[in-house]
């Protein structure tokens, strides 16, 4: 073990550091998997197998120094054997070596009496067989020796990825191959989808645990699945981890599975019920519920891309590249691993900024419009005054030069205005990690150059003067968001675990199709009461809330900017009266124009590029607003919109929105 360890360490170029004990986590983490990638064991197992041979080792020196001891204690005559022959080991055979013989026999035996028995496991994890991700080699049967029909090597795909050259002495692939190809895909994507399940039922959705094989023994709810042996189990937790490790989403916000439409969770408010005893019937108190919701749209993956052999081509070229991976993927695992790792990257934006939007007929959508993420739940709150935000021009924005001024700001107002009973040591401060770097300037400006940002309760990950930590949040793109809440409040909503992963395939004339389908959505359980008007949630202040925000929106001046955010509100100093478009807008982006001082009211006529919302915008109030996003042709479609106080949906571009239906 220490001569395996010493040539990783050699190769790693940290010898000298390992031998100076200077050694960081970091370091020691690479150390370890490139040890498993180079032996197809974990360093902690070699560790204990040769602490076992040790001790194995020094137990069996110490019995035979006791079977020397009763040897030199036995007579001579009585050592020899029935048949006459002689042993090999001599002793004392006088009286007085007897006695010490004994003595000292006697004596190893209380010591060893009174020594509790050792604690050992049935079985040790020194003795489990380590199973190679690899499997145990490729045979003229298996692909990398794994019995298995996917493996098989009567599978031309199975024969290319053992020898790419192959390819070039075969035949093009003909329907019934590729039919095969594609049958294969959609029993292991299923097969795959249940796993998945599988492993989040059960809590065991950790990549790294899930890369080291910590799972791939336990065959408990697979074994009807038609998900193979233990090899393709392992090689299946080690695909999902891939996958995981690019969901990098769900450590801040939980997944909650089993919504096929809305989810309802009630709340209940209890008025003062505490009183002075008195004798009689005299009762005080009451009980208020009111519910939360949560929702799913359907998202899907349509892709279509060259026939078989093109596929073939893209796979032996990965073979050539990226010939170091660790993990030699099969054909099947490369199309899928490929295009899951894809789709969850875009699934990680579409949590934070998506919103659904009802795709235009035969129309391919944007990925950000697959479903409804994070920023436009808390608009949607907003708008049906379930939040109040804090609203500062201090705390609206910021810049590089006053980002923790700012917020420190504004958590200092939401203490401040928080009801005397409630205590925000449980809330987290969501901010954009975009800005960390400003973040840490300001602090060394603030609080010293020799700051330490090291450990979870430094500068960098607390605001100071507080006990609240910070968690930096990734696709914030440049928005200014302060978000304080509970962490696992706000929960992604899903159906079925895994069933993006459900892949299938087919062939179309020359042309291959792979989808799959799925539900996703965003809710809170807890937001605080609603309100029917704005007046009526102003009067409440924050008595009940939960979630508190800063209100992330830019002022609009002389004309409406993409570039200046998707939120975007009248002040005292707009000039613009009538808008004819958004410059700089971006397909997916949803746009909310809202009416912040009454004296100034923008309008949009129904004509242009407006030509296709649902009337004229003519905003009367503060609070007013219209939603609209680029369609294909370049116009806007509406989405929804406030006039005059009164909130209408267009269910006909967003059919599953909370008051739309």
């Amino acid at each position: 073990m220490k001569k395996k360890l010493y040539q990783v360490l050699e190769f790693l170029g940290l010898k000298q550091k390992f031998e100076d004990k200077s050694l960081s986590n970091e370091e020691f983490q690479s150390i370890v998997a490139e040890y498993q990638k180079k032996y197809q064991s974990t360093l902690q197992d070699d560790i204990a197998a040769e602490k076992a041979a040790e001790k194995s080792k020094a137990l069996e020196e110490a019995n035979q120094k006791l079977l020397n001891e009763i040897y030199a204690a036995i007579p001579a005559e009585a050592k020899e054997g029935k048949d006459g022959s002689q042993p090999q080991q001599q002793g004392d055979a006088s009286g007085d070596g007897i006695i010490t013989a004994i003595n000292n026999l006697s004596k190893q035996f209380s010591e060893m009496a009174q020594r509790p028995s050792e604690d050992r496991p049935a079985a040790t994890a020194s003795s489990a067989t380590v199973l190679a991700i690899n499997g145990p080699g490729t045979t003229t049967q298996y692909l990398f020796g794994i019995e298995a029909p996917m493996f098989d090597m009567k599978h031309r795909w199975n024969i290319i990825a053992a020898n790419p050259r192959a390819a070039r002495s075969m035949a093009d692939p003909d329907d019934e191959t590729a039919q095969a190809f594609y049958k294969t895909v959609q029993r292991y994507g299923h097969s795959l989808q249940q796993r998945y399940s599988y492993l989040q039922e059960n809590g065991m959705l950790n990549p790294k645990l899930l890369e080291t094989g910590q799972f791939s023994n336990n065959y408990e709810g697979v074994e009807n699945a038609g998900v193979g042996n233990q090899y393709i189990i392992l090689r299946q937790d080690a695909l999902i981890a891939r996958v995981l490790k690019k969901r990098d989403l769900t450590q801040y916000f939980p997944v909650r599975y089993g919504i096929q439409d809305r989810d309802l969770l009630f709340n209940a408010y209890f008025g003062e019920l505490s009183q002075a005893y008195q004798k009689g019937e005299i009762y005080k108190g009451d009980m208020k519920i009111e519910n939360e919701m949560g929702y799913v749209d359907d998202a899907m993956i349509k892709m279509q891309f060259g026939p078989m052999k093109e596929l073939e081509r893209m796979y032996i070229a990965y073979l050539n590249r990226d010939g170091s991976d660790p993990i030699k993927w099969s054909m099947i695992e490369y199309c899928i691993l490929n295009e899951l790792e894809t789709a969850q990257v875009e699934q990680n934006k579409r949590r934070v900024r998506g919103i659904y939007v009802k795709p235009e007929e035969g129309v391919p959508g944007s990925y950000l419009n697959a479903g409804t993420g994070i920023i436009y739940t808390l608009l949607r709150y907003v708008h049906d005054y379930s939040i109040k935000p804090h609203d500062d021009a201090a705390y609206r924005s910021y810049t590089s030069a006053n980002m923790l001024d700012a917020v420190q700001e504004f958590i200092s107002d939401v203490v401040t205005s928080m009801s005397e009973d409630a205590d925000i040591s449980q809330h987290v401060l969501y901010l954009n990690e975009r800005h960390k770097p400003w973040w840490i300037k300001n602090i060394r400006e603030k609080y010293g150059k020799d700051q330490d940002f090291t450990g979870p309760g430094s500068l960098v990950n607390k605001v100071p003067d507080t006990d609240v930590p910070i968690r930096w949040l990734p696709y914030l793109g440049s928005l200014p968001l302060m978000l304080l809440d509970i962490p696992g409040n706000i929960q992604f909503i899903e159906y079925i675990p895994g069933e993006m992963l459900a892949v299938k395939m087919e062939e179309q004339m020359e042309m291959v199709r792979a989808w799959s389908t799925w539900k996703e959505g965003c809710g809170a359980a807890f937001t605080g009461r609603k309100f029917q008007s704005r007046e009526a949630m102003d009067k409440n202040g924050y008595e009940w809330q939960q979630i508190f925000m800063n209100l992330p929106a830019a002022s609009i001046k002389d004309a409406v900017d993409g570039k200046n955010g998707f939120w975007q509100i009248t002040d005292a100093d707009t000039t613009a009266t009538a808008l004819t478009d958004i410059a700089n807008a971006k397909a997916g982006v949803a746009y909310c124009i809202e009416i912040g001082d009454k004296s100034k009211l923008v309008t949009i006529a129904k004509e242009g590029k407006f030509a296709n919302i649902t009337e004229a915008w003519s905003p009367s109030e503060v609070g007013d607003y219209i939603m609209v996003i680029l369609d294909k042709a370049g116009n806007y479609r509406e989405l929804e919109r406030r006039t005059a106080g009164k909130r209408t949906i267009n269910v006909a571009v967003q059919p599953n929105v909370i008051g739309g239906r």
